[in-house]
């Protein structure tokens, strides 16, 4: 490892930062990505992931392996103590990227295909190598590995979790939601034979024992219970413990008992994400509740935008202050869904008998008047910035070209000058749908497949997006 820096540094094997690495190296950055661990870890935790995610794992080359192994999911439904609806939520038969709306996963197995991508692409992953430490010099940041040596990257990416050491140096602080509650988290393996005991996810607000019910890829299945006060992690790990709380859903001798843990559930997003070189993604910057199951969703969204970002920046293209649009587009994304994951949480976690009745009543009335359903978007729109303009934001659709995704479309002379494509409808009539979805004649479109910019003539870039941007030569078009 000596010699030329890296061009990126990765803290963390997770998916996140494998996902980052192999985005990177598919561009022709030299990105490694590095690991206390030498295997992955064998049990299940996090278990969702969206459409739009699926997405960046087409451009990672993961998407079609990885989608043969999950199960699509059907939806969730908010049930009372005694079964009914207060509240359904159903996936889309259609989205705008091409992919299921929201499946599940087994995060082993999906790792594993994560990782054959990333390395396909040409990332290196470095496992039994932990980072103790960085320093930053003038134009690059030092790396003290965990066996003595030392590395240097131009930039550094940490993705190393809830206890991230990349955290520490950023200096970030993490701005608490005031939301916190204990949870049992059971993966089951289900015997033969044994149906699932709910078909879609399931909610159940009861202020007995909230629970959520989780559909996984059989034979498996997740169950989690919230820890009322007094209760001890030890205590209700025991299998007694376990059976007890089993039993209203199903006959605990079912199913075997894969994991069995304890976790605090929680809103944090930190602050800064980025110092000079180093910036943050991830666990790394921000936790959420997992009640909409967007905490890995949220940092492989962190990913994807740095993902075509650095390699503009490292290139000498664009300017540093290009890195400075990350934080402000995604902290504002990430915060607004985890004020979602916390307002539903609050609701799901009422342990107050008759505030539970009255948010029953009030909820069910609602229901039965057609109102629309609390907590708004969940996953919302990019917030307008210096790379978002008119109509910007949102994922845009992609469109099939000759029985293939067709990702690698964009937009005119000023535009071809900061690296755009420019396809037209005429020629390529399946940018009618993509055009019709945007809701006007020209749409531009980021590297990460976000609409930059929405409008009936295709207008020059704007002054300050040329400058983010920078001059790409021509035999880099």
């Amino acid at each position: 490892m000596n010699g030329q820096p890296l061009d990126v540094a990765v803290v963390g094997c997770g998916p996140v930062g494998v996902t980052l690495a192999g985005l990177l190296a598919r561009q022709g950055l030299h990105a490694v990505a590095f690991d206390r661990e030498t295997a992955l870890y064998p049990l299940p935790r996090a278990g969702h992931l969206d459409h739009e995610v699926l997405r960046v794992l087409q451009e990672l080359g993961a998407a079609d392996e990885a989608i043969d192994q999950m199960v699509a999911n059907r939806g969730m439904d908010f049930r009372t103590a005694d079964g009914q609806t207060l509240l359904s939520m159903r996936a889309a038969d259609r989205t705008t990227s091409g992919w299921p709306a929201s499946v599940m996963f087994h995060q082993p197995t999906f790792e594993a295909t994560l990782r054959r991508a990333a390395l396909a692409c040409g990332a290196e992953l470095r496992l039994g190598i932990g980072v103790q430490s960085l320093a930053d010099r003038h134009d690059h940041v030092q790396l003290q590995l965990d066996d003595g040596s030392a590395v240097t990257a131009r930039y550094v990416v940490g993705c190393d979790g809830a206890r991230s050491i990349t955290r520490q140096h950023v200096g970030a602080i993490m701005a608490d939601a005031g939301f916190e509650q204990r949870w049992l988290v059971l993966d089951l393996v289900l015997r033969d034979g044994v149906e699932p005991p709910a078909p879609l996810a399931l909610q159940v607000c009861d202020p007995v024992r909230p629970t959520t019910l989780v559909p996984m890829p059989l034979p498996r299945f997740r169950f989690e219970f919230m820890l009322l006060p007094g209760e001890a992690d030890d205590d209700v790990n025991r299998i007694d413990r376990i059976g007890q709380m089993l039993a209203r859903w199903m006959d605990p001798a079912d199913a075997q008992v894969e994991r069995s843990a304890v976790y605090t559930f929680h809103g944090l997003v930190a602050s800064p994400w980025r110092r000079r070189r180093v910036l943050l993604a991830g666990d790394a910057a921000h936790q959420m509740p997992p009640f909409l199951g967007q905490g890995m969703c949220s940092g492989i969204r962190d990913a994807a935008n740095l993902a075509w970002k650095l390699p503009r920046v490292i290139r000498g293209v664009a300017p540093d202050a290009l890195l400075d649009t990350y934080e402000a587009e995604r902290a504002p994304h990430v915060q607004a869904i985890t004020d979602a994951a916390v307002f539903f949480g609050r609701m799901i976690c009422t342990t107050d008998v008759d505030e539970a009745a009255k948010r029953d009543a009030g909820m069910l009335a609602a229901r039965a008047n057609g109102a629309p359903p609390p907590g708004g978007d969940p996953v919302p729109p990019l917030v307008p910035g210096p790379l978002i303009g008119k109509g910007g934001g949102a994922m845009s659709v992609q469109v099939d070209l000759d029985g293939r995704r067709a990702d690698r479309l964009s937009a005119a002379t000023a535009w071809r000058a900061v690296g755009a494509v420019l396809p037209d409808a005429e020629t390529h009539p399946e940018l009618d749908a993509l055009l019709d979805a945007a809701g006007d004649d020209v749409a531009v479109i980021r590297p990460d497949r976000r609409l930059m910019w929405v409008g009936p003539i295709l207008e020059p870039p704007a002054a300050t997006v040329e400058k983010l941007l920078g001059h790409v030569p021509r035999s880099h078009v």
